[in-house]
């Protein structure tokens, strides 16, 4: 059993090396520069060496002015991005623990926020986010949370967007605001954020759904167009609580100029004139939200 733990620690140690921090790392310290820090390597072994890995080297640590070995404790001095790395601690049996040493830059960092949107006001859908931090280099592993909630962590997804739960109430006028708590890690440094909103200023509404339901002078200068758009199938019911409004932009057969029209809180209305396509968003009417992005082009024959 003993054998069976050490090798799967090591089998995670290389891995978390090899990645170079694709997941956040399970255990790490954060510290900022020139600060000091104390790594302490849990064992009952009583001997043991301490080294430091980064992306490319491996190296056995001894006393010195910048880390100061004592018992099961290694103290680092003056950090600077040179002393960081994942930080191991070794007995005759093998390894014993890890920690990776991160040089907090979030006070440095100026170039990063978290941006959020949600597609409706129902906590059966989640808050869609992205951040993209500027100031980390190489690979970078990321996680967000809902802290307003207390939710859990979210890590990096592959399309590099993230889905948050959380539990506003549609019917209910917002108490408090929403905080996403950002965390990024590089192999050497680590960035925190924070981004706090009421969902209603983050709603941006999915994509309506356009279809013709009638044409009229048909090819003529005096053609009208009845267009009928249904709200998203992720919008609150019922609709008459939660009103949209709509924009259709078009094109004119003749000189394809593309001309918009509005209108609010009803499924249909009428386009003039000799067109060939047409497209539609929408966006809530009462809170004057985000538009949607605009539905694919519907041509009309």
């Amino acid at each position: 059993m003993v054998w069976l733990i050490r090798f799967t620690l090591l089998f995670c140690l290389c891995i978390m090396r090899m990645s170079a921090l694709n997941l956040f790392p399970a255990k790490f310290e954060i510290a900022e520069r020139q600060a000091s820090v104390t790594l302490t390597c849990r064992t009952d072994k009583d001997k043991i060496t301490w080294k430091r890995e980064d992306a490319n080297t491996i190296e056995n640590i001894l006393q010195s002015e910048f880390e100061i070995l004592s018992g099961r404790d290694l103290t680092v001095i003056g950090l600077q991005e040179d002393l960081t790395g994942n930080y191991t601690c070794w007995s005759d049996s093998g390894l014993e623990d890890h920690t990776y040493l991160l040089l907090d830059k979030s006070k440095e960092a100026t170039a990063f926020q978290i941006n959020c949107t949600a597609e409706t006001f129902s906590c059966t859908e989640k808050i869609k986010c992205a951040w993209t931090p500027n100031d980390l280099t190489g690979e970078i592993a990321f996680r967000l949370r809902n802290a307003r909630d207390n939710g859990d962590w979210v890590s990096q997804p592959v399309d590099g967007v993230f889905y948050l739960p959380h539990s506003t109430d549609s019917y209910s006028e917002e108490s408090e605001r929403l905080l996403i708590t950002g965390e990024a890690a590089s192999t050497c440094c680590y960035v925190k954020t924070e981004y706090s909103f009421f969902l209603r200023d983050i709603i941006k509404p999915a994509n309506p759904n356009i279809s013709i339901c009638s044409i009229k002078n048909e090819g003529s200068d005096n053609q009208i167009v009845e267009v009928k758009v249904e709200p998203p199938s992720t919008w609150p019911q019922p609709h008459s609580f939660f009103p949209l409004k709509h924009q259709i932009e078009y094109e004119i057969r003749h000189d394809g100029e593309l001309m918009t029209i509005e209108w609010e809180d009803k499924s249909k209305d009428e386009v003039p004139g000799s067109i060939t396509k047409l497209r539609v968003r929408c966006r809530d009417l009462l809170l004057l939200s985000q538009w949607s992005e605009w539905s694919e082009w519907k041509n009309v024959n």
